[in-house]
């Protein structure tokens, strides 16, 4: 290069012949223009105003490190007034000068070895302190001897420059690193489909190396071959300027299938388009957790059927298809465990869960894969068969779930036999919703369950009869509540002299509009419902107080006794004895004059507690029999624990009870023989004539009841019965 074909040195150099000369200070600062030997020129005069106004800084520096001179842009780029401030100011460029004074080291020797440098950029100090960022150029120039005798050169300011260099940098560095160091799998793919990057994450997630796959097209790589159409749609998107994210799975190298959240957006240059970037986040554990959120929202946690939701989907779907396929049968089935509640009482509840489970595989073994088995709650299960042929096939299966419910279970050691209620709907396409067919299945069920038959159809005369059984409840609940109800009374006669002892109340409902409706309609469902404590305690309060009312005005009623049932659910609930307690109190009557009647059932029901309460009872003074007596299945032990005084027996032995009926009259005897091994007194229910009234006499029964004496009569009559009794006692007399 020649040595004076520097930037502007040539300028200077035909300018200023002599640069120490330059450096003589004018006046002021206002007046910092040097002046030239002999006269100016006008060339001289465009080449100073050159200098003077040049957009860069300009200088001439000894190599010693002193300015000899300097243009105002150079003294402003360095924060001084003129120029000859700044050359006042400077002693020690090196020092003074750069932030880093080896970088003065660095420039002049750079201009020694190459007589010039180009963009020789330090990091320098101006007057106030601030350091900024400047590049220069310069050039040596020689003495005819060859020896340096200055350096000149131009600087810039380039401060702005290297604070958007380095932003730019930092923006690369963030780009880069998160690129790199990204734990979500990155690609970058050209407009061709090729590769051209990929990172650590996305090795990592497909198991291909980056070095392997640039250069080559990723479709074929990664995306699944039924998901291709996919791919390139969602392509098409993102190069028609859309951004796209989506849920979608991509193959690993393996050949598994990856389930990934993806996001694909365009990279551009301007307007053009250059690529697609793609980034992929492995779902795979949010989705296996949706399932199993799925699952359990949907299956039933102890059995892993599905539960009453999904059961409710698959047959509102089955409903569809049975519509669309009315040559097929679809049928639904409900089935209730018999004794589920015996199992965990006894057994506990984990011995109720583990039959639970054995309960489902039985089921599930009986059905195809069409067909659905569902836990709905608690020991109820439900199934779905579709697309059989006809009722026989539904009723084959059927009767052979039910035989495997029938079969024993082995819980903790123990053989069980749950038994099952079954109700079917036999075909479901008439049905315009799921809840109405389970509606029916259970109505079915329930029928099964109350008849003691363990499969049952379903017919609407079910339906209708469990609207008015529904009714019938309301109904029943109001006139509970508004004393709606009255007592009839059947005497009780002593067999021996045939006098009135006693009569037993019996709870009558005369409806405004059914008429009068039978107690083996409404007792049944107050106890079902729960009625049947309140009724309880009506009966007890209306007999006692009757009782009394008759003892005040009739003579011959001294000494009758009341007796009234009390149910299993009374004798369990707290409060019978307070409640029998406060009606004796009201109507200061002997407690020896009401007599509770219970059945064996009830007894066994919970032993322990009808004993406690039956012993609180007899602590009155109340008199206790067991009703129905023969049909139950107490034992003997049982009995000699039980505070009672009286056997009733059940009518249908006293109805069969004739001279060529041998084994009704020996099961008769039988009890009138426990009884009074036991000390107890015996009461013949049933009795309607008087040959069987005269065999108990002389079998030794101490009481009869039946229609021979009379039918259960209201209030009046039954005081007319006593009156009657009375006198047929003073003719006896």
């Amino acid at each position: 290069m020649n040595k004076n074909a520097l930037h502007g040195s040539q300028v200077v150099d035909q300018l200023i012949i002599d640069p120490h000369g330059l450096s003589r200070p004018a006046k002021d600062c206002r007046d910092h223009r040097p002046t030239p030997a002999g006269n100016q020129s006008e060339d001289y005069k465009r080449y100073r105003d050159l200098f003077d106004n040049a957009l860069e800084g300009i200088f001439f520096t000894t190599p010693d490190g002193r300015y000899l001179n300097v243009n105002p842009t150079l003294a402003r780029i360095y924060g001084f007034h003129c120029p000859q401030e700044l050359i006042a100011h400077f002693k020690d460029i090196k020092h003074q000068l750069y932030v880093i004074p080896e970088r003065r080291d660095q420039f002049t020797a750079a201009l020694e070895r190459d007589h010039c440098v180009i963009g020789f950029e330090s990091q320098v100090r101006k007057r106030n302190g601030e350091i900024i960022w400047i590049s220069e150029n310069a050039r040596a120039v020689y003495t005819d001897h060859g020896v340096i005798s200055y350096y000149e050169g131009t600087v810039m300011d380039i401060t702005a420059r290297k604070a958007a260099e380095q932003e730019l940098e930092i923006q690369r560095a963030y780009f880069s690193q998160l690129f790199a160091n990204s734990p979500q799998a990155i690609v970058l793919i050209d407009t061709q489909r090729n590769v051209v990057n990929c990172n650590l994450g996305f090795e990592r997630l497909f198991g291909y190396r980056a070095v392997d796959i640039i250069g080559f097209g990723m479709r074929a790589l990664i995306v699944p071959e039924e998901l291709l159409v996919e791919c390139e749609n969602l392509r098409n998107t993102i190069l028609g300027g859309e951004t796209v994210q989506c849920e979608t799975q991509r193959r690993h190298r393996n050949g598994t299938l990856i389930p990934v959240d993806m996001i694909g957006f365009s990279i551009r240059v301007g307007s053009t388009i250059n690529g697609i970037i793609y980034i992929y986040q492995d779902i795979s554990e949010r989705k296996s957790f949706e399932e199993q959120i799925t699952h359990q929202a949907f299956h039933d946690a102890l059995t892993g059927l599905p539960n009453r939701t999904l059961f409710n989907e698959r047959l509102q779907r089955a409903l569809e298809r049975s519509r669309r396929r009315p040559e097929l049968y679809y049928a639904v089935l409900m089935i209730d465990l018999n004794k589920f509640k015996s199992v965990n009482d006894s057994l506990g509840h984990p011995a109720g869960d583990q039959l639970l489970i054995e309960v489902a595989k039985r089921l599930s073994v009986c059905v195809r894969a069409v067909d659905t088995v569902a836990r709905l709650g608690g020991d109820e299960f439900a199934l779905i068969l579709e697309e059989f042929t006809g009722r026989k096939e539904l009723l084959r299966t059927a009767r052979r779930m039910h035989s495997l419910l029938c079969e024993p279970f082995s819980l903790y050691g123990q053989d069980i036999i749950p038994g099952a209620s079954v109700g079917i709907v036999p075909t479901i396409a008439e049905y315009p919703n799921a809840e109405e067919v389970l509606r029916d299945a259970d109505i079915a069920m329930y029928r099964a369950k109350q008849q003691g038959r363990g499969i049952m159809l379903f017919d609407k005369r079910m339906r209708q009869e469990l609207v008015e059984s529904i009714s019938l409840e309301a109904e029943l609940r109001e006139i509970l509540a508004n004393d709606g109800l009255t007592l009839h009374y059947q005497p009780i006669v002593a067999i021996e002299n045939e006098q009135l002892e006693g009569f037993e109340a019996l709870v009558r409902w005369n409806h405004p509009l059914r008429g009068m409706v039978p107690p083996d309609k409404f007792i049944p469902l107050a106890e079902e419902t729960g009625l049947i404590v309140d009724l309880g305690k009506w009966v007890i309060r209306e007999a006692c107080r009757t009782l009394k009312q008759w003892q005040q005005t009739m003579h011959a009623a001294e000494a009758l006794t009341m007796s009234v049932n009390v149910s299993c659910r009374q004798l369990v609930k707290p409060g019978l004895v307070e409640h029998v307690i406060e009606v004796l109190e009201h109507n200061r009557l002997n407690p020896a004059c009401l007599k509770i009647e219970i059945t064996e059932s009830v007894i066994m029901h919970d032993v322990n507690r009808a004993i406690s309460e039956l012993n609180r009872l007899r602590a009155l003074g109340v008199q206790i029999a067991i009703d129905d007596f023969g049909t139950g299945y107490s034992s003997l032990a049982y009995l000699r624990r039980m505070p009672i005084d009286h056997l009733k027996i059940d009518r249908s032995f006293i109805s069969g009870f004739a001279v060529e009926s041998e084994e009704n009259d020996q099961i008769v005897r039988s009890i009138i023989s426990l009884a009074r091994s036991l000390g107890l007194g015996v009461v013949a229910e049933g009795v309607e004539n008087r040959e069987q009234f005269e065999r108990l006499r002389r079998l030794h029964c101490d009481r009869a009841q039946g229609f021979m004496f009379s039918r259960p009569v209201d209030n009046a009559k039954a005081r007319e019965l006593i009156s009657k009794f009375q006198q047929r006692q003073h003719l006896q007399q």
